[in-house]
């Protein structure tokens, strides 16, 4: 579809839909109707969400469509799942909220290579949304799995194809981090926290200087 019709069709969508849902709260008010509210906000938003992806889907030019679209889809699922399930949020609350916006800048650099830099909040966001679901009295084992996470996606950023062809400073921060998440799943907290920032600051330093070399 163009998108002058997509630019038209969209507002229209979006625009019955407000003048529905005035029409339902309308009814409601008055005691024409009763419905069950806890159970219909969240379809609500992901109703809201269809209509983002509904614009992406139109005209997939417009990426950024696709990070609202999963956020709202995101919240509508976690709270109609919180009304049917007891306790649903608290447990798989995180992970369903950063995995499917992680999906959204996955499906980025999917549908759009050129974006190779969505790769980078798609790992973080999938690693914390594991991250969400360890007991916090497990702290060596999230930390693991959070460095090695990140290791893992600049791995990717490494690895998959880009228009710039591969880029080779991925790998030092793939190493390090995996280093790290390595450490601290085998308990050696100490070694992290005076190592780790020492880490950082190498790494920063000599991207600093690599940058300020090359623009002589």
């Amino acid at each position: 579809m163009k998108k002058s019709q997509a630019g038209i069709l969209v507002p229209v969508i979006g625009g019955i839909l407000l003048i529905a849902a005035g029409v339902i709260f309308l009814l409601t008010n008055l005691g024409v109707i009763q419905l069950p509210w806890e159970f219909l906000v969240g379809p609500l938003f992901g109703l809201g969400g269809i209509v983002f992806l509904l614009v992406f889907i139109l005209n997939n030019k417009e990426w950024w469509a696709l990070i609202p679209a999963f956020v709202l889809i995101a919240i509508g699922t976690i709270i109609f799942m919180d009304h049917s399930l007891s306790g649903f949020s608290d447990q798989w609350g995180g992970l369903i909220f950063l995995g499917l916006l992680g999906c959204a800048f996955l499906l980025i650099y999917i549908l759009h290579p050129q974006n190779w830099w969505s790769i980078i909040p798609a790992g973080v966001l999938v690693t914390l949304g594991g991250v969400s679901l360890i007991p916090e009295e497990n702290e060596w084992l999230i930390g693991g799995v959070f460095f090695i996470g990140l290791a893992l996606t600049f791995g990717l950023v490494y690895i998959l194809p880009k228009p710039a062809g591969k880029l080779k400073w991925a790998l030092y921060p793939a190493g390090i981090l995996l280093i790290l998440g390595i450490a601290s799943l085998l308990g050696v907290e100490r070694l992290i926290n005076f190592v780790g920032p020492f880490v950082l600051l190498a790494v920063g330093g000599y991207f600093v200087y690599r940058a300020l070399r090359k623009g002589k």
